[in-house]
Parts: structure tokens; sequence; C-alpha cells
């Protein structure tokens, strides 16, 4: 039986064809020597220009150039955070946040969001969770693992609240910003209230395809960039000059490069969720962006396997799957949902398909 891994949070999508040949034609030019640490200047340009585009006033020195958005995000959690920091976390999240968070002097703080209100963050709920001690508030918009997209008029909403409390930083984490699916994205930079202390990360991975190039950034103040530069300066300097030219090439080539994708991932969705509605007492929520569903499998923990194992939480489930079916998916547990499971949708269809059916036999095996 071939191994079907949904687990994963790269695409099958081959990277744009400009990007390839740019990196190509950049090899070719000699363009293998160390770059500046901040990043090339064509491309913070580009990505300034993209947010300018949108009619937010960033400016190439706002923009830091990284080897993959974790490394934006461990540059900012180690240049702000001092011994004791808090730093909100809304849940489910993106297990790297609590990793990163171990080799930082800040200290996690879980905001628990609910799927029976599609993980909204009530400014009620935010304003519980703040203190003098909060440093840093992290969102991630679109979200992952459950593909929530945050309005305009919530991210208002939320910086309302924290405009309140002086020594606090807004992160937005956007990697996902260009997969959407019913209604556009809205970044934090273009919101009422953004400010000095307003950063988001961002990077190539998700939208593009281009998860082994590791071209990350961050957008922020400049004093924030400065620090984050002599950080990264001293400890992974810049990245290769000519996966730069290859983030350039897309930019200025991004709507032909996401036009494809963006079709396969929305039929893609629609078999998913099609699938997911044939399954016994398994609840979702319909994702906006990203592409991940993260299905409520909890009816089946405390189940009995054939063999007569018990299903203990989300990680035992997972794991049945993949030993008895050849499918992975990643277990909620490591999300912060014991008993969901993120499911990507970004894989060829007919492997998609051929996992919608081991799923379904699977679940249907159990005794519960």
């Amino acid at each position: 039986m071939d191994y079907i891994k949904l687990a994963s949070g790269a695409s099958y999508f081959q990277s744009p064809e400009p990007a390839i040949e740019a990196a190509i034609k950049a090899l070719r030019n000699g363009a293998t020597s160390y770059g500046p640490t901040e990043g090339i200047p064509e491309l913070r340009q580009a990505i300034a220009e993209r947010y300018q585009e949108e009619n937010i006033a960033l400016t190439p020195e706002q923009v830091l150039v990284t080897p993959g958005s974790k490394q934006a995000l461990f540059n900012v959690l180690s240049v702000l955070l001092n011994e004791g920091d808090e730093v909100i976390v809304p849940v489910p999240a993106w297990f790297g946040f609590h990793e990163l968070l171990k080799y930082s002097k800040g200290v996690g703080v879980a905001l628990n969001t609910s799927p029976e209100d599609n993980y909204t963050i009530t400014p009620e709920a935010l304003k519980q969770v703040l203190n003098e001690r909060s440093r840093l508030l992290i969102l991630t918009n679109p979200g992952n693992p459950m593909g929530r997209l945050y309005s305009k008029k919530e991210l208002e909403a939320i910086l309302k609240v924290t405009a309140a409390y002086p020594d606090l930083y807004v992160l937005n984490d956007e990697i996902y910003d260009c997969i959407t699916y019913d209604r556009p994205f809205t970044s934090i930079l273009s919101c009422e209230g953004a400010n000095e202390k307003t950063i988001v990360i961002n990077g190539f991975s998700k939208s593009f395809a281009m998860s082994g190039w590791r071209i990350g950034y961050i957008a922020g103040a400049t004093d924030l960039i400065k620090k984050c530069i002599a950080f990264q300066a001293s400890t992974m300097s810049g990245i290769s000059l000519f996966s730069q030219q290859a983030a350039v090439a897309t930019l200025l080539n991004r709507q032909s490069a996401l036009a494809p994708i963006l079709k396969i991932l929305k039929e893609n969705r629609a078999l998913m969720q099609q699938a997911l509605e044939e399954l016994p007492h398994v609840n979702y929520t319909l994702p906006e962006g990203a592409y991940y569903f993260f299905p409520d499998f909890t009816y089946y923990i405390n189940s009995k396997t054939p063999a007569g194992q018990s299903i203990k939480n989300g990680i035992a489930l997972c794991n049945y799957f993949r030993d008895y079916y050849s499918l992975e998916l990643a277990p909620g547990d490591n999300f912060g949902a014991v008993g969901f499971a993120r499911m990507s949708f970004a894989v060829e269809k007919d492997k998609l398909k051929e996992a919608s059916k081991r799923l379904k036999l699977a679940l249907s095996t159990l005794q519960h």
C-alpha cells in the first residue's frame, strides 16, 4: 500500500517557472557570494511595493529578508523578549510557535478559541489574558491549522484592545495570505490601529510553493528591523543571492504564478469537504484560507482498533491511520486540540481521493 501524507505543511506544486529561470540565470552570472544581511535592495523594494499596491505605506528599510519565516519569527522573539515576558498565542495554533518559544526568554500564554464560534478571538477573551507582562501577541491570518480568515473589522477590534498596553507588540503571521477562497485577505498593516508595534511575518513557502528556497521576511518599524538585522548578522547572516533573485521574479509574476495553484486548491477543498461529509460523527469548519481542514475526530477517542488497542488521544488515532492504512495526518494534539487532526489538501487529486477512501474505512473498523 502506497504511503499517503496529508500531514505536511508543504504543497506538492512546482515552484513558479520565473523563479527557477531567475535562479539559474543568477547562478550562471556568479551570484554565489555573500550578500547583504538585510536582503538585496531589489527584493526589499519588490516586497515594499507589493504592500504599497494595497495602500500600505511600507518602505524597503522596513523589510528584512530572512532564511524562511521561521527564522523571521525567531529573530523577533530574540530581540524583543526579556526574561518572563508573556507571549499570547491563540490556540489551536501552529506547533512551531511553542517550539520556538522554548529557545526564547518568553513564556507562552494560551488564548483558547473554539470551533463552535469559528475560532473567533473576542475582545473580552483577549482582555482576560493581557496584563503588564504581556509583550507579544501572535496572530495567524489565514489560520494554521483551521484556515480561519480574520476580517478587517475583527483585526481592528483586536488592535483596539492591544492599544491599551503600550509595551505590547502584535505580530501577524501572514504566510498563507495569497491562499484564500471565498473572500479577500486583509493584512493587519492596512488596519486602523496598526502602528510601530505592529509586525508582519511572511514569505514565499506556502503561497508560491517555494518551501525549499527558504525565503521569508519581516515587515515592521525601522527600529525593530535594525535590531533584527543585527541579530541575523550574528547568527544566520543573509540568504543566497540566487534565491533572492528568484523571489523578485516571483513577486513580479505573482498573479500568473498563483492562478493555477488556487484553481487546483479550490477543487481539492471541495473534494475533501465532500469526503468529510461522508464520515460519521466527524465535524469540521470550512477553511477560508490556507490548505488544511482541521476536523474533529473526538468521537473516536477511547475506541478500540480491530487488534484491541485503545485509542487514547489524537496522536494514537493518527498512529492508527498511519500504521494500518499508510495514511498520515497531523495530530491536533500538537496544535492544542486533542482529538482533532490537520489534513492538507495541497496534494495530487488521486492521492486525495485514495486518502478519503482509507480514512472512511479506517474509522468504520474502530469499535466505539
